[in-house]
């Protein structure tokens, strides 16, 4: 339940015994501040407070409220606490905040776990969007004590089949998910998709490194330190970059470096056996964790950089078009990383929690670029008709609009009924994307390799030339005016575009998110809100 003895008790020569020594120094701080505000004197004694601090890392989750925001770490009693691990889990969790019901709050989870210690299904068998709960305590407390907890099937789930939810980021490949588990948590994963021989395409995608320099490719088949020094060698990159945006608030330095990360060559200097240096070429496959990652923080960070420029001079033509520049390059990637991910979904169908944010997060960028008043400033010779919103209602070639309306109400055949929604989204936004692609790529770099962000059948076994990366990456547009928009007569139809993408992505994200959470999940309520904003509801 809480690993305590392996924890603790770890071999002395075993060098990875950093875990062990924190829980000590952390458990006789807890025991010296215990016994001096009860006036005892310190006998030296800290096992129940090492136990308490093992059981808390071995079983505390991240508590976050229906905006994302994080409340602190929840530890929850037997029937979640001995739910397992796997890296393609059947089960996710949601936790609902006093202010998403009412006031109430209670505890529900999973039916009671077996006496294995793994979390099991009693009598039946479970369908996916199944609701697994019964009213228990928080540990330390009463039903009323904190967020209750609700976990859900994401799969159907067998007679007698262990209910399990995934302990870290899916998008990571297996050698960094192994890493992680053991170190926080002691055990190596031997899940489905780990034991996967050969590795799952997923997997394969999300480590992939494609080598330029043939000559020299095959040193790197199988050679463990060589993928493990690459992967280091990336991650201090991608680190590097991450932390000029979060820690030094520099999303500018952050955006030049990751589409250099994304864009140019990399080197690597292998030693060969007779004593010989040999440099090796390789560039990130899209797929790729570190490209995915790459993609996530560039959405992010060029999204606050358009906050900065406005916040400065909101009124100001030229901050107003450079910020409508950096608006499409957040669109593009926030489009890219859902497009890119969704792919990944075909086979790991567990990625459906990520996903479903990342289609809700690509809709609202894509309707906040609509929105701009940079459309305003096309020409100082053409006058642009004002944009209705209501206008423009969703594309009469899917019923996802109706589907939404009625809450994606469940059907006999969920598999079914979730191969269809897919369909006709997929169809839809890839047309839609062709339209408009072009135009969220005009300042070129690395979104100007990308040639669908939504269809990956254009990697095939090829990928573009590293000479295009480069050219692609410098070499200005031709055909944009000083305004950064180009100089035709089609940007309504170019914004109706948009927002028909738009819309077409936050349903979708809708609809994903009522298979993790349910149809009364914040996720839900979010879209509707949005979209009655819209003026799409009242139709």
């Amino acid at each position: 339940m809480t690993n305590f003895r392996k924890v603790m008790f770890l071999e002395e020569h075993c060098n990875d015994n950093d875990l062990s020594g924190r829980i000590r120094d952390g458990a006789k701080a807890l025991a010296a501040s215990r016994r001096m505000r009860v006036g005892l004197e310190t006998n030296g004694e800290y096992t129940v407070e090492a136990a308490v601090l093992c059981l808390v890392l071995t079983n505390a989750v991240e508590v976050y409220d229906k905006d994302g925001r994080s409340l602190g770490v929840g530890v929850y009693d037997v029937p979640f606490s001995w739910v397992n691990h796997s890296c393609s889990p059947n089960a996710s969790y949601r936790f609902c905040t006093a202010s998403d019901s009412g006031g109430i709050l209670e505890s529900r989870i999973c039916p009671a776990a077996t006496e294995t210690g793994a979390a099991g299904i009693g009598h039946e068998s479970i369908s996916s969007n199944t609701e697994l709960q019964k009213s228990m305590s928080v540990i330390g407390g009463s039903e009323a004590c904190g967020p209750k907890i609700i976990l859900r099937s994401i799969k159907g789930i067998q007679r007698s089949e262990e209910v399990l939810i995934s302990y870290t980021d899916l998008l990571q490949p297996k050698v960094m998910r192994q890493s992680e588990l053991w170190s926080k948590y002691r055990f190596s994963c031997c899940c489905k998709r780990c034991r996967s021989m050969p590795m799952t395409y997923m997997d394969h995608c999300l480590q992939e490194i494609l080598i330029l320099n043939l000559d020299s490719s095959n040193m790197a088949t199988g050679d463990n330190f060589y993928e493990e020094h690459v992967m280091e060698k990336l991650i201090d990159c991608l680190d590097d970059a991450i932390d000029d945006f979060l820690s030094f608030n520099n999303p500018k330095n952050c955006c030049e470096k990751l589409e250099i990360l994304l864009t140019q060559d990399h080197v690597n200097v292998l030693l060969k056996p007779d004593g010989e240096k040999l440099h090796q070429l390789f560039r990130l496959h899209p797929l790729h964790h570190v490209s995915l990652h790459a993609i996530l923080t560039l959405a992010s960070a060029y999204k606050v950089s358009v906050s900065e420029l406005l916040a400065l001079d909101p009124e100001g033509h030229e901050h107003q078009t450079k910020a409508f520049s950096l608006s499409r390059k957040s669109a593009a990637y926030s489009l890219l990383l859902a497009g890119a991910t969704q792919h990944l979904l075909e086979s790991e169908s567990s990625l459906i929690v990520p996903v479903s944010n990342f289609w809700m997060t690509a809709g609202e960028t894509l309707l906040s670029l609509v929105r701009s008043s940079t459309w305003n400033l096309l020409s100082m010779e053409r006058h642009v008709e004002e944009f209705s919103f209501s206008s423009h209602q969703i594309c009469g070639k899917c019923t996802l609009l109706d589907r939404f309306r009625d809450k994606f109400a469940d059907c006999h055949d969920e598999n079914a009924e979730f191969a269809d929604v897919t369909s006709q989204f997929l169809s839809c936004v890839t047309d839609t994307t062709s339209k408009i692609w072009d135009f969220l790529t005009k300042e070129g770099g690395y979104l100007k390799v990308v040639e669908d962000p939504i269809n990956f059948r254009w990697l095939g076994s090829r990928m573009p030339s590293f000479s295009q990366f480069a050219t692609h990456a410098t070499s200005p547009s031709a055909d944009k005016t000083d305004s950064g928009l180009e100089a035709e007569d089609n940007h309504n139809e170019i914004r109706v575009n948009l927002f028909l993408l738009g819309i077409h992505c936050l349903i979708y994200g809708a609809f994903l998110s009522t298979v993790c959470f349910g149809p009364n999940s914040p996720l839900m309520s979010k879209v509707e809100s949005l979209l009655s904003v819209e003026g799409i509801l009242n139709g």
